[in-house]
């Protein structure tokens, strides 16, 4: 009888593993992303199995039969992209301020949610229960018991520290808290891979933020990394309207509630031109539009580029297009943390260095603190700031928000901020590079094999 069941299920799980691995080609993601949970669904048995369901299955992008197209010959190029790939109107009017750091940041959303009269949405992957966390609560809570709308979006995973007693005391406030795909069994299966990373606050309708830093006290006082170097963006202006969309749709998946009254979306009244883009990505999305616009940005690089992203686990396409650009003559940098707080990025980072830079690419490791910075600049012409870093599962994953900004003043002031970022790391010599030990080019090489994974 033993023998019998054994057999069945032998038979019952090879159909599933099939299965799984057409389902895999079906997907139709990187080779390496496919080959790699083919080989752990195959020869892992049953763990395999379990990691795809947590980890591998991607619902299905939307696709329509005739997606909307916006042809403006009179629009650059990249602009008719973001407009095409993500709906990302261009927003003429705004006035635009770089906030660095925890200090400048905090200081500005407190002075924002302390004028709020009417509504304040803020969304956030990570909200911790510690010192900032609990003032910007405290705001909350008391512009709640003023009578103004608070609603609160934080990723489920992001903030899972985040204790019961914190969550009730501010619903007992009168602030409405949506948690971002909340993990209970049997539900958690494939939701738990595909996180909320974005960072918004919109206040009145009227000014916005968005950027790389989260609610927590490490971008003031640091930790084992040392001070975590970040930038937010202050907006004022016609994008705060895309931010409330982007928060709106967010809090109508986390709590079945549509909201679209016009108070929401008042005008601006903003005269200065300071053009700009804000594009939202997820995996439902129609197209990996961060990701294209990345790409459309470095292959569109005349004369120099310069990242900054603390995690760098790029595509294939997006390694290519750096690779391309340089070789073709642009000066390419690209900052990253000469320490990381995943031990597995890191590695994984440093197989991709290598290839980039035989290609001519400048690397450099930051080494003031713990670089978590998103910015890309362009030619001096265009800059990104953001929540999407270089790597596959920020771009093809999780929702994010990026911004794309082509006001000069705006553009130089992020530019100057990316010097500094050099100007406080080592550069990556080839010579010093390449003759690391073997048995640690194994390990990063290991890293970067299982990384698609993860």
């Amino acid at each position: 009888m033993a023998s019998i069941l054994s057999v069945i299920f032998s038979i019952i799980y090879t159909i599933v593993i099939v299965a799984v691995i057409v389902l895999v080609i079906e997907q139709q993601r990187e080779p390496v992303w496919s080959f790699a949970w083919a080989m752990t669904v195959i020869f892992i048995p049953v763990a395999g199995l379990i990691l795809f369901i947590l980890f591998g299955y991607r619902p299905a992008r939307k696709r329509l039969l005739a997606p909307p197209r916006i042809e403006r010959s009179e629009r650059i190029p990249f602009i008719t992209l973001l407009e095409n790939n993500s709906d990302a109107k261009l927003a003429l009017h705004n006035n635009l301020d770089v906030l660095h750091n925890g200090d400048q940041t905090f200081a500005s959303i407190a002075q924002a949610l302390e004028s709020a009269r009417e509504s304040i949405h803020i969304e956030y992957y990570i909200f911790c229960e510690d010192e900032v966390g609990n003032y910007i609560a405290e705001q909350l809570e008391r512009k709640a018991r003023e009578g103004v709308e608070v609603r609160l979006i934080f990723d489920a995973v992001g903030s899972w520290k985040l204790s019961k007693e914190f969550i009730s005391r501010l619903r007992a406030s009168g602030v409405e808290v949506g948690r971002f795909s909340p993990i209970t069994f049997p539900y958690f299966t494939h939701y738990l891979n595909y996180r909320n990373h974005r960072k918004i606050v919109v206040v009145d309708g009227r000014v916005a933020y968005t950027g790389g830093i989260n609610i927590a006290e490490r971008y003031l006082k640091g930790d084992t990394m040392g001070l975590w170097y970040d930038v937010h963006l202050r907006v004022e202006g016609d994008a705060v309207a895309d931010f409330q969309r982007l928060f709106l749709a967010d809090w109508t998946l986390v709590s079945g509630q549509t909201l679209n009254d016009p108070r929401y979306f008042p005008p601006s009244g903003v005269t200065r031109q300071a053009p700009m883009q804000v594009v939202g990505s997820s995996v439902s999305s129609r197209w990996s539009a961060i990701s294209q616009a990345f790409f459309a940005a470095i292959t569109g690089a005349a004369r120099t580029i310069t990242i900054s992203t603390p995690y760098f686990i790029p595509s294939t396409s997006l390694l290519e297009a750096l690779k391309v650009a340089a070789l073709k003559g642009v000066d390419v940098r690209i900052v990253i943390p000469a320490r990381s707080d995943s031990r597995l990025v890191h590695w994984a980072t440093c197989s991709f260095v290598d290839g980039l830079l035989s290609a001519g690419v400048k690397v450099y490791l930051y080494t003031a603190g713990f670089l978590h910075s998103k910015l890309i600049a362009v030619d001096g012409r265009m800059a990104s700031v953001g929540t999407a870093n270089m790597d596959i599962r920020s771009l093809e994953d999780n929702s994010e928000v990026s911004t794309f900004i082509y006001d000069r003043e705006t553009v130089a002031e992020l530019t100057t901020t990316l010097e500094d970022y050099i100007a406080h790391s080592r550069r990556v010599m080839p010579d010093e590079w390449y003759s690391r030990p073997q048995g640690q080019r194994f390990i990063e090489a290991l890293a970067r094999l299982v990384s698609p994974l993860f």
